[in-house]
């Protein structure tokens, strides 16, 4: 048996998906059937989304929750943060970029010591309307710290070779389909792309 664990926020989580519950339990549907209808073997996807988790938050616990839902072989741990982290309050991002840098770099230096398989997903582009502004929480993202956040997950996946899953460029191709009214979280049109993207290159 194999297990796939997804780690992030709550894109991860699926919030905002009327259809499914997100790209995470869209692949573990997939799976399940896929486990049903013919003798593969099967396939754990454990969805550990947290709505409004930062890297701050995954380190405290990704630890031990990793560890006890890892099995005997072929493991794989993805990465979907950043959303949260680089949007900037009071005049300061909720997790500087040094600092998620150093919170991924232990987590998948842990993942890899386990002898996980470890995958990187990037940040998705906000709502044109939202680029710069305060949302209902008083919270700003632009697109510029997006594309930042995004190259310190390239930089990561090259330094550990690890795999780097695109959502960003899709996403952006035509991004107000793809997102609710605030401008932040996919809609379940999004949820399905981003399902289309990570299962391609995960289940290939």
């Amino acid at each position: 048996m194999a297990s796939i664990i997804c780690f992030g926020d709550s894109i991860t989580r699926g919030e905002s998906d009327a259809v499914y519950g997100g790209w995470a339990d869209r692949i573990k549907t997939r799976l399940i059937k896929q486990f049903l209808e013919t003798d593969q073997d099967r396939v754990s996807v454990f969805n550990m989304g947290i709505s409004g988790e930062t890297t701050d938050g995954l380190m405290q616990r990704f630890q031990p929750e990793c560890v006890t839902r890892l099995s005997d072989n072929n493991n794989t741990v993805l990465f979907g943060y950043g959303a949260n982290d680089l949007a900037c309050q009071e005049g300061k991002h909720l997790v500087v970029i040094g600092s998620y840098i150093n919170n991924l770099s232990h987590c998948i230096e842990f993942a890899l010591e386990k002898g996980a398989a470890v995958v990187l997903i990037n940040i998705t582009p906000i709502a044109a309307h939202l680029d710069g502004i305060p949302n209902v929480n008083k919270r700003i993202r632009n697109d510029a710290t997006i594309r930042h956040y995004n190259q310190a997950l390239l930089d990561l996946s090259v330094k550990y070779d690890v795999a780097l899953i695109d959502v960003y460029t899709p996403f952006n191709v035509d991004k107000e389909a793809y997102l609710t009214a605030d401008g932040l979280h996919p809609n379940s049109a999004g949820h399905e792309l981003l399902y289309d993207v990570i299962s391609a290159s995960l289940l290939a």
